[in-house]
This record gives C-alpha cells, structure tokens and sequence, in this order.
C-alpha cells in the first residue's frame, strides 16, 4: 500500500531530478530515498524512474504519479488547514495571486473589505504576470488568481470571467509621435520597454510587428513585471510601452499618453481562478465575491492622450 509521506519524497526527487540532491533535501539518506522509489514500485508492480547522465527522470507513468499525488498532497493541506480553523475558531488565510496592474484596483478594495470584521482572517498576496499566477495556483501555492485568461488553461483549473481589460501603446505626453501625425511603420523605429514573450501585452506588439511590419520590435528593456512599474523610465524617455487601463489610472503613469491610430488597441479577458479539487471555505467564498465586486467597481473610464 502506497503512503503519503513516500508519495511526497517522490514529488521531491521528480522537481529535483537527482537522487543525492533530493535526498538531501528531505533530510535523508540516498539509501533510504532509493527504498521509498522501491515501495512504490513495487506497490504499483512498475518502473517509475530511468537513470540517465545527469540523474534519474519520470517515465510516462512516473510523471502521471507526481501530478495524481499532488493532487492528493493539496486535498491533505485543505483538510488540515480547514481543521485547524474550526479548532481555533478563525475564518482561515487565503493566498492571492494578481497581476499587478490589478493589485490597486480589484485586491486593495477587495481586502479591504475584510478589515474591522468579527471574523479573524488574514491573507498573503503575491504578484506576478498571469502565466506565473495560474502556474503557481496549479502547483498549490495560491487559492486564488486573478489572472489574463489565456489560450489554453490547466485541466486542474477553474475560472469565472471577471470581465475585459484594454490595453494601449503609450508614450511621454511630448513624445515626437504625439506632436504629429505618423503611419504604423514608425513604431518599427522606436524602441520599446516590454515583458516576456510568453505575456498577452508582448505577443501583441510582436505579432503587430509580424504581420504589418515584417520586423521585430527593438526591446530596449524587457522585464518579468507589468511595464507601469518602469513607468518612470518611459516618462523620461523615447520608450514606447504597453499598457493597461488599470495601470494608465495608477499614479505609477502620469505623464503618460496613449497613442492615437493607426497605433492599436488591444482587450484580453481576465478571469478568477482556483483549482478545481479546492476546499472552498466561507472565506475563500466571501473573497470570491469580494475580488469580483471590485472588478467591477473599478474605473472603466477609457484613458485620454493624456493619461492620467
């Protein structure tokens, strides 16, 4: 019979690769890592693990044990963490992930809320861009997402769409293509401060500059966070940059504006994600609504040239 604790070690060694080291990380012998991966395959009358050059990997069926498991792992954390809330009477913590442009405007409103209230609760907010948040959701890192709904989703995920987010190029308020008019090609001349390629905001530029420009954007900065973090360097600068109307309402972009047409405008859908096996707690239930009434709430005034 399988155990939990042998399951957990081999969670370890599949995010580790190599025996030794995820021998030491548990804080045992190799020895002894090596007789938990027997038990289990004995248990399973299969082979989980094939040596290789630099340690050992999943076999086909090895990889499908780690993603059951930790499915098993996060169901255990639920009923602990719901346990020890009934036994010390308190509502519970919730682990929030949100992109940052939304963090002012949907999780500040939504957690304050909660302030003043009977019931005790706190609450552990992380910021990243949406692949890293549902990624870390998936994982069982966070209970909840407030994330860009992408293309393709986990099968371990659920969402609700919270609605639309529109997304502009921007520039300083006295960049030269805001004093005159200009065609598409001239962004091709510009340099631009954007994320990753695996983000909405940057797929977008690089596929306006795929299909009507026959080039690829200059990046002078590119950075893993929203680009209004680097508001002050696009603000001081030539830079062009992508932005949110969440984040063109941020102090972060005064001194910012949106460029007119042919420059493009862009809308994502962004969603409220949990996982799908998750213990759904009065608070988790309550913030739910919490995050979704305040997407709404927030403003939906389209930005101006002159952003502010």
């Amino acid at each position: 019979m399988m155990q939990l604790k042998d399951l957990q070690a081999f969670q370890t060694i599949a995010e580790m690769g190599n025996l030794h080291h995820a021998a030491h990380a548990l804080g045992v012998t190799q020895p002894a890592l090596t007789k938990t991966v027997q038990r289990l395959e004995t248990a399973l009358g299969v082979r989980l693990l094939e040596r290789t050059a630099r340690g050992v990997a999943l076999t086909s069926i090895g990889r499908t044990l780690v993603a059951r498991s930790r499915t098993l792992g996060q169901m255990v954390d639920d009923i602990q963490t719901e346990i020890h809330d009934l036994k010390i009477g308190q509502t519970g913590e919730l682990r929030i992930g949100a992109v940052p442009a939304l963090i002012d405007s949907v999780v500040s409103p939504a957690l304050s809320h909660f302030l003043g209230r009977e019931d005790v609760a706190r609450f552990q907010v992380h910021i990243k861009l949406s692949g890293a948040l549902l990624r870390d959701l998936g994982n069982g890192h966070l209970d909840l997402a407030v994330a860009a709904v992408q293309d393709r989703i986990a099968p371990e995920l659920n969402y609700t769409v919270l609605g639309e987010q529109r997304s502009f190029i921007v520039a300083r308020r006295d960049h030269p293509l805001l004093r005159q008019p200009f065609a598409l090609a001239d962004l091709a001349r510009q340099r631009w401060l954007l994320p990753p390629a695996d983000i909405a905001l940057r797929s977008w530029i690089d596929s306006l500059f795929t299909e009507h420009l026959t080039a690829v954007p200059d990046v002078f900065v590119e950075a893993d966070t929203s680009p209004v973090v680097f508001a002050s360097i696009v603000a001081r600068t030539d830079l062009l940059t992508v932005l949110t109307t969440d984040s063109l309402h941020s102090p972060l972009a005064e001194g910012l504006a949106v460029l007119p047409p042919p420059a493009h405008q862009w809308s994502i859908p962004i969603g409220l994600f949990w996982r799908r096996n998750a213990y759904f707690s009065s608070l988790m239930k309550h913030c739910r609504q919490q995050l979704a009434k305040a997407f709404a709430q927030r403003p939906h005034q389209e930005p101006s040239q002159a952003a502010s």
